[in-house]
Order: C-alpha cells, then sequence, then structure tokens
C-alpha cells in the first residue's frame, strides 16, 4: 500500500474577479506546495490582459503573499480566491 505524502495531493482553487467581470470562474489544478506565483502566471496566460493592471488576490478577506506556498496562504481544495484590479486614477 502506498503511503500518499498529503502535500502531494492535487487540488483545485479558482478564481473569480471583483469589480470586474473578466472572471466569472477559472479553476487551476495545482499542489498545495506550489508557490502562489505559479498559480498566478497560468491566470495570467488565460487572461492577458490583466498584465496590463496591478493585482492583488484574496482568499476569506486575507491578501495572499505571491512568493509563498499554497499552504503557507492556508489554501485549500476548492478555496475561492478573490482577484482584485486595483483602480490608478
Amino acid at each position: 500500500m502506498k503511503n500518499e505524502n498529503a502535500d502531494d495531493k492535487i487540488i483545485s482553487v479558482n478564481f473569480v474577479s471583483m469589480g470586474f467581470q473578466d472572471i466569472q470562474n477559472y479553476s487551476i489544478a495545482c499542489k498545495v506546495t506550489d508557490k502562489f506565483t505559479k498559480l498566478e502566471e497560468k491566470l495570467l496566460e488565460e487572461y492577458p490582459r490583466l498584465r496590463e493592471h496591478e493585482i492583488f488576490f484574496e482568499i476569506n478577506t486575507q491578501r495572499i503573499l505571491r512568493y509563498k506556498t499554497l499552504k503557507e496562504n492556508n489554501i485549500k481544495e476548492n478555496s475561492i480566491i478573490n482577484v482584485f484590479m486595483v483602480n490608478n486614477n
């Protein structure tokens, strides 16, 4: 019987945009040991327009730190990650 490491488990997280309509529900498969920047890069490949704006991410009203892992950011299976665009007017 194989002993599966919980950190190797593949999870799915969902991105939803807040204040703009680009992202309704975009799901990404990843490991909890992945750095959040890896997910951000996948999101930007799918939605390249976001590269033209300053954006930030939150989970349960807590700001996500880009260079930490999903586990360090307390991101779990089926977490909903809110994407915000900074308004620079």
